[in-house]
């Protein structure tokens, strides 16, 4: 047996244009693979979100239920300037600022987005953490 190649997160959207939106355009993630009513974008290396209309989609829930995107940048710089290009944007909702996470060693900002998801933006403030985790 053979390890992973890879991973995709996928999430259930009545409206998957807004999904489109969102990971597409607004975050910017490359679209690798259209199925019509699936989508998967590129999050990094082997690391992928995928958006699935909801009527079609084989895991029945509520939409936005259950699930936190986390997306790793590089630096607290990065988390900043990902919250002055969302922060305008009517279909989203910033929940917190940018900010340290309690005593852990990430900056994040949290966000909901346009089917109701958690989206967390962070970055490790460790070099050691953030090696981990960057490195296949």
């Amino acid at each position: 047996m053979t390890s992973p190649i890879a991973g995709i997160t996928f999430l259930t959207y009545d409206d998957l244009k807004a999904g489109e939106r969102f990971y597409g355009d607004l975050l910017g993630l490359p679209l690798v693979e259209d199925q019509g009513w699936a989508k998967v974008y590129r999050i990094a290396a082997g690391a992928h979100v995928g958006i699935v209309q909801a009527r079609r989609a084989t895991q029945k829930g509520t939409a936005g239920a259950g699930a936190l995107v986390s997306l790793v940048v590089g630096t607290v710089e990065d988390v900043d300037s990902w919250h002055e290009r969302l922060r305008g944007e009517p279909s989203i909702r910033i929940d917190t600022p940018p900010g340290m996470v309690g005593e852990l060693p990430v900056y994040s900002l949290f966000l909901t987005d346009p089917a109701g998801y958690r989206v967390e933006i962070q970055a490790f403030t460790e070099p050691a953490i953030r090696q981990r985790i960057a490195t296949p």
